[in-house]
C-alpha cells in the first residue's frame, strides 16, 4: 500500500509468486494521486518483493484501459501473450473419463515439477486464492502412474464457475484435465482464460463448447520458455 505525506492512501498492489514468476494481480492508484509517482512506487515495491523470493520474471494481465496499458509498457514490460477470455454453457460432453481426479489438500503428496504448487496449497507462497480453493476442496490433480501430471482449480459464484488455474507437465495433460474439471465444477455457465499459443488446450476447450468472448494482453518484463500454467482463474491470470 502507498500513502502520501499526510497519511492518506494513494494506492495499493497485490502480487502472488507462481513458480519462478511474480504475478501482479492488481495495481490501483486513487484518482487524486495519479501522475505523481505512486504507481511506479507500487510497481517497484512489487518487484522488490519478487526479487526477495528469487523470481525470474514479472507478469501482469493488462487491463483494458489504455492509460494503464501505457503505464506498464512505459515501465519496461512487453507483450508476452494474447489471452482469450472464454465462456460456455455446461454441457453433457464433459463427462469424466479415464483416471479419477485426486483432491489436493494439506496432506496431499505431489512430486517433481508440480511440488511448487503443492507448497502453495500448504501456505508456502500464501496467495489467498490457492489456500481458499484448497480449503473448499476445489483443487484437484490428474495422475498417471501414481504421479501428478496436471493440477487444476475452480471457483464458483452465484451464476457461473470459473475454471483454472490449470498447470500441467505437458499441453496434452492440461487438455485431458479440462473436461474433468468441467464435470467436477458444475454450474450452468463456465468461464476460462487461455493464452493464444496454448493450441492443444484451445482445441479441447472448443470441443466442450467454449467460445472466446473477449481478449486481454499478458505483459512481462522477461522472455521465458514454454508455459506450464495454461489457464487462468476468474479471468485474472494463468
Amino acid at each position: 500500500m502507498a500513502v502520501d505525506s499526510e497519511g492518506r492512501v494513494a494506492g495499493s498492489a497485490a502480487v502472488a509468486v507462481r513458480e519462478d514468476a511474480l504475478l501482479l494481480l492488481s495495481l490501483e492508484v486513487t484518482a487524486s494521486h495519479r501522475g505523481k509517482g505512486a504507481g511506479h512506487a507500487l510497481l517497484e515495491a512489487a518487484r522488490a518483493y519478487g526479487a526477495a523470493r528469487r523470481v525470474r520474471a514479472l507478469e501482469v494481465l493488462a487491463p483494458d484501459d489504455p492509460s494503464a496499458l501505457a503505464f506498464f509498457l512505459g515501465a519496461g514490460l512487453f507483450l508476452r501473450a494474447l489471452v482469450l477470455e472464454m465462456s460456455a454453457e455446461a454441457c453433457a460432453k464433459a463427462e469424466a473419463k479415464g483416471a479419477p481426479l485426486h483432491a489436493v489438500g494439506s496432506a496431499a503428496s505431489l512430486y517433481g515439477w508440480i511440488a511448487a504448487l503443492d507448497r502453495e496449497t500448504r501456505g508456502f507462497a500464501r496467495p489467498r486464492d490457492w489456500a481458499w480453493w484448497a480449503a473448499e476442496g476445489n483443487v484437484v490433480s490428474l495422475k498417471r502412474g501414481g504421479r501428478a501430471v496436471a493440477l487444476g482449480a475452480w471457483s464458483t459464484g452465484p451464476d457461473r464457475a470459473a475454471l483454472g488455474p490449470i498447470a500441467a507437465k505437458t499441453p496434452e495433460a492440461a487438455a485431458d484435465l479440462l473436461p474433468l474439471l468441467v464435470s467436477r465444477a458444475g454450474g450452468k455457465r463456465l468461464s476460462l482464460a487461455l493464452p493464444a499459443e496454448a493450441r492443444t488446450l484451445l482445441l479441447a476447450a472448443a470441443s466442450l463448447g467454449f467460445r472466446a468472448v473477449s481478449t486481454r494482453l499478458l505483459l512481462a518484463d522477461r522472455r521465458r520458455g514454454d508455459l506450464r500454467r495454461y489457464a487462468g482463474g476468474g479471468g485474472r491470470f494463468f
